[in-house]
């Protein structure tokens, strides 16, 4: 097997304008702040998002300027089966939505219909594991691995979160959009991709085709991972199409799925109350994304953070009070510094508020410090 080489790959990645690349994580402050821009570089006439098609009807109240985040779409497809698709400020998704509203763009829903069998990993037209996938050879190390062993050397680091977020702050929006489709590729790169994802990407990509049609420009803002079967080279003879006639926009599922838009909150955004594509600790990632990738308004955010802790702590009736804000902001700066970090990320906050703050006590007090 030959490997490519993934500088070459992220720069073909980077340069497809057929369509225009924005790989995302569902929930990533860093590419929220930065898709405005990016979207506007691009000059985007369509913007595909990967949300299934009995979303379409929503979307314009999703991005009413009204709609405040977090809030979710809810829908049911086959079998009953229950899908939640939140928002908070700090989805890519809902920042290209809003863009697109305020642009006047088409938005489409690019994703497979919720009563689409292609949900269940059985569908006939994904039969292979397409371009870029494949198990790992003899001896031969993941590409996930070599990133992930260029971070902290922490038990449980977020590979997102350490080559995309911490290095975002003071990056040009196009900087932050490489990162992360490289992410995506080195991903996709190390697996085996499920049926269900091949069927997918079948349909998006027919939904980008039509978008296409009569050379408009379109956007993609899907998952990173994604991204490398949506290219150009990658259209309909390079992966499994369903037979027939190709429709030039998204179109109704099997069978009517129901639908419904509903107020959601932070704590239910977080991946400790059970959801699956969750980010740890939401109100900080709102904090982020508010400092719009400016690394002194990310240091305030921190100390903000810290002093809200340190008042959590004094009302448990533990002493923590300015020095202990202070030296753990300090802490949490050096760490950065020490890392060639603009600014600290949640990982150098959480370890200067383990250090600091928690005083080496897992019991009475850290047990406080973790409800804080």
């Amino acid at each position: 097997m030959t490997l490519p080489d993934p500088r070459a790959a992220v720069d073909a990645l980077a340069a497809s304008r057929t369509p225009y690349l924005l790989g995302v994580r569902h929930h990533s402050p860093a590419l929220a702040a930065a898709v405005p821009a990016l979207l506007d570089a691009a000059e985007a006439e369509v913007v595909c998002v990967e949300l299934p098609a009995d979303f379409q009807p929503w979307l314009e109240h999703l991005a009413d300027p009204e709609t405040v985040a977090p809030v979710a779409l809810a829908g049911t497809g086959e079998g009953g089966r229950l899908s939640f698709y939140p928002f908070a400020d700090f989805s890519p998704e809902l920042a290209a939505v809003r863009w697109a509203r305020a642009r006047g763009a088409e938005v489409v829903c690019c994703d497979l219909p919720l009563g689409d069998p292609g949900w269940s990993g059985t569908d006939e037209r994904a039969e292979d594991a397409g371009p870029g996938s494949g198990p790992e050879g003899p001896g031969r190390r993941s590409f996930a691995d070599a990133l992930t062993a260029a971070g902290t050397g922490r038990d449980g680091d977020d590979l997102w979160d350490r080559a995309v977020e911490v290095l975002a702050p003071g990056c040009a929006p196009e900087a932050v959009r490489r990162a992360a489709l490289g992410v995506g590729w080195a991903l996709r790169a190390d697996a085996v991709v499920p049926a269900t994802d091949l069927a997918r990407e079948a349909r998006m990509r027919r939904v980008i085709a039509g978008a296409a049609a009569g050379g408009r420009r379109v956007a993609a803002v899907i998952g990173a991972f994604h991204a490398p079967a949506l290219t150009a080279e990658c259209g309909p003879a390079d992966g499994p199409e369903p037979a027939g006639d190709v429709p030039a926009a998204p179109v109704a599922a099997p069978e009517a799925a129901v639908t419904s838009f509903v107020p959601y909150s932070f704590d239910l955004l977080d991946s400790r109350s059970g959801y699956p594509a969750g980010i740890r600790d939401p109100r900080w990632q709102q904090a982020v994304y508010e400092a719009g990738g400016a690394p002194d308004r990310l240091r305030d955010a921190a100390a903000t953070a810290l002093t809200g802790l340190c008042r959590e702590l004094r009302r448990a009736g533990h002493t923590a009070g300015t020095g202990e804000a202070a030296e753990a902001l300090r802490l949490a700066c050096d760490l950065a510094s020490l890392r060639g970090l603009p600014a600290p990320g949640r990982g150098e906050l959480l370890e200067a508020v383990t250090t600091v703050l928690g005083q080496g006590e897992p019991l009475g007090r850290g047990r406080a410090l973790a409800r804080a």
